[in-house]
């Protein structure tokens, strides 16, 4: 009898199986149902009795297999609401796992009986698996569910054809919960088979099926928190990645439980790190991370909160350092999730002592990060070591998670942090304004179609890379819920998809219309602004920002650059009617100069270098005969000098007294400096601007260089 039984314990096809009752039959499908679902719960409660090891269980276990099949097949709706999917996995698989797990752990010493228990216990994790792919199968040909998961698990998927089975409906819910609930376990399976990347797999596939179901990311973030000797990721990127995933299964519509509880445990490894760790080793990525998580474990655990701003000190030197936008985007999303803690808005094992003092430490982390950021674009372009492109996804959520959680606490922006960085405030502005947004491209026209719209109007439920990450976040559920991402499926072929480029414009179209709207937005009980950081208004049909601390910049007209002042002079047609679209329903704008801040910022003083030694050698008298001034002084600028700065006298010249640029001062050849903008002696060259004779090489801006002079020896001569 027991050869017999183990002959069978792992083989599929060799099942007492029973045929699936049709829908035809006389007795009605509840009643069926029931008969099936009484059976299955005299086999449980036989098994249930017995304890584990004995040679018998394993016989009632394949006939509470036959059953629950059955019911599977026969009524998925009744059976999910018995829970038959749970007793399944747990009676049937779970158990038997666990019991030979355990006896793996008891024979530790005695190596003959631990291989052959792990020998049994693979071979239980491949019947297993085969059992629910086959089941998943099964399920799908029975009701006719095919969607775009079923494709992307069984590429080789056809549907059966029609039979008496055939016909069979459930709720489409149903039938997504059930596929999800088989790849999370099928997940599982390879994860106890330390078969990593194939686990994860599977529970990125339960995540496709249902986003808003917390156990997959909880999952997922065990299978980070293993210890895997053949990973590529440093201990610190697994600690962040673990903890991010925890927090993705705790703020969702279906909360799991168990990943509260994961997520303290992680914190409590994490709080009580020594600050001397990280200051010994400031270089290193896998620090910096672990040190925002003590930070956010800290403020969670509401531990040495006395020694919390030494740490946020030390966070701040080190954010720019170890930029990487995937990192920061997860680090957002944590802070996200802390903010919204504080303020009671998600479940939590314990109440907050101090709510306040936690909601403030973690808010000034969040601002931290965002003035980091726009520090990190206005640099340099020598000195930049962020790309704009890589800044805007994180600058567009913290504002669009602070204009959705404004609507819970209304007096967010009279918080001290934000009063305390004028600066962050003015490099935001020049940000803003550097993107040149028209403003009928934020507005809805009534008289226009959808389809010639701008990207705003016309791809207005389409969700950018970063929300589509976070799609079912609770903290940012009010700004997602617009979006289709179904329309926007990216694994389906069919979908409409943006260009990078343009989705790039999107991103600061949409970033534009936050700020726009926090600035215009009006409390109702005290008719003030709720947002006096920034200013907005409209010149030109082009949206302005100039921050609320600094005096309003004079209109500066715009050189061919279009750097002077950071202020453009936009053309605009006078009738929008004659304004051109491309392809994509954008306007065809005329160029605007470069957008680039940082860039803006290295040719704002090549330019005025330039424009004063231009000054400085018309306004000089000392040319020859043959010299030509090109550019004179205007009249209303000769006459009122005492304007104009005053160059001190040289060291040889006996007077203390300034003298006037404009008066006639002599300059021997050797110290002439020698301008990029000197004019030739020769008269007959025609080009305005000439390198000395004396330069080797004519320098046109900073960096920028011909190999040889622009002289009548190389160029083209004008005739006479």
């Amino acid at each position: 009898m027991a050869s017999s039984m183990n002959r069978r314990r792992f083989q599929p096809n060799n099942r007492r199986t029973k045929t699936i009752p049709t829908i035809n039959d006389t007795e009605t499908t509840s009643t069926l149902s029931h008969e099936i679902f009484n059976e299955c719960e005299k086999l449980k409660q036989k098994i249930l009795s017995l304890p584990n090891g004995k040679s018998e269980i394993w016989l009632y276990r394949q006939e509470l297999l036959d059953q629950y099949d059955q019911l599977i097949l026969f009524d998925l709706d009744f059976a999910l609401e018995k829970k038959i999917e749970h007793d399944l996995w747990t009676i049937v698989f779970k158990n038997e796992i666990s019991y030979k797990q355990e006896q793996l752990k008891e024979n530790h010493q005695h190596q003959i009986k631990r291989t052959e228990i792990q020998t049994s216990l693979q071979a239980l994790y491949e019947y297993a698996r085969g059992y629910y792919m086959k089941l998943l199968q099964d399920v799908v040909h029975s009701y006719s569910f095919e969607t775009s998961i079923c494709k992307l698990t069984f590429p080789f998927l056809q549907r059966h054809p029609q039979s008496s089975n055939s016909n069979r409906q459930c709720k489409e819910a149903s039938m997504l919960y059930f596929i999800q609930h088989i790849l999370v376990h099928v997940g599982d399976l390879n994860r106890y088979s330390n078969q990593i990347d194939l686990a994860k797999t599977f529970y990125q596939y339960a995540i496709y099926t249902i986003p808003c179901l917390g156990q997959p990311y909880n999952q997922i973030a065990i299978l980070h928190e293993m210890k895997n000797p053949l990973s590529l990721i440093t201990p610190g990127q697994n600690q962040l990645i673990t903890a991010y995933y925890y927090v993705r299964s705790i703020a969702i519509k279906v909360t799991f439980p168990l990943a509260i509880a994961n997520l303290e445990k992680l914190f409590q490894r994490l709080k009580d790190l020594p600050l001397s760790r990280y200051e010994q080793q400031q270089q290193q990525q896998n620090e910096f991370l672990t040190l925002f998580l003590q930070i956010i474990a800290m403020i969670n655990l509401e531990t040495n909160l006395e020694e919390l701003p030494l740490f946020i000190n030390l966070f701040r030197t080190l954010i720019i350092k170890h930029f990487n936008q995937i990192y920061f985007i997860q680090i957002i999303t944590i802070l996200m999730f802390t903010l919204h803690r504080t303020l009671g808005l998600l479940p939590r094992s314990t109440t907050f002592k101090q709510p306040d003092v936690q909601f403030d430490f973690a808010l000034q982390i969040f601002i931290l990060i965002i003035e980091q950021c726009l520090e990190a674009i206005q640099l340099p372009l020598s000195m930049m070591v962020i790309d704009e492109q890589h800044i805007l996804p994180i600058l567009y959520l913290t504002f669009a998670y602070l204009g959705n959680i404004f609507k819970s606490k209304m007096d967010l922006f009279e918080h001290q942090v934000f009063k305390q960085k004028q600066s962050m405030w003015n490099s935001l502005a020049k940000l803003l304004r550097s993107f040149g947004v028209h403003a009928a491209n934020l507005e809805m026209n009534k008289d226009k179609n959808l389809t010639t719209g701008s990207l705003f109007i016309k791809y207005g439920d389409y969700p950018l890379t970063e929300e589509r990450a976070l799609e079912c976040f609770t903290p940012l559920n009010d700004v997602l819920k617009v979006y289709n991402l179904k329309k926007y499926d990216h694994n389906s072929t069919t979908s409409e998809h943006l260009s990078e480029k343009d989705e790039r414009q999107l991103r600061k179209l949409r970033l534009v219309a936050i700020l726009r709207n926090l600035c215009q937005k009006i409390d109702e009980k005290t008719k003030k602004k709720v947002f006096e950081h920034l200013i907005t208004y409209v010149k030109d049909d082009v949206v302005y920002f100039e921050s609320s601390s600094s005096p309003t910049i004079p209109q500066v007209p715009s050189s061919n650059f279009g750097v002077p002042g950071d202020r453009r002079t936009f053309q605009k047609s006078s009738n929008d009617e004659t304004r051109i679209y491309n392809s994509n329903g954008t306007v065809v704008k005329t160029p605007r100069g470069a957008r680039n801040v940082a860039l803006r910022q290295f040719l704002e003083p090549a330019m005025a270098a330039a424009e004063s030694a231009s000054k400085d050698h018309l306004m000089n008298p000392s040319n020859s005969s043959n010299d030509t001034i090109l550019f004179p002084p205007p009249p209303h600028l000769l006459e009122q000098s005492n304007t104009w700065p005053q160059l001190s006298s040289s060291s040889s010249s006996s007077s203390t007294e300034p003298k006037d640029l404009f008066q006639p001062q002599s300059l021997d050849n050797e110290s002439r400096f020698n301008s990029v903008w000197s004019t030739n002696n020769d008269s007959n060259d025609q080009f305005s601007f000439q390198a000395s004779t004396s330069s080797p090489q004519q320098i046109l801006a900073p960096g920028l260089m011909f190999s040889n002079p622009l002289t009548k020896n190389n160029s083209k001569q004008q005739p006479k």
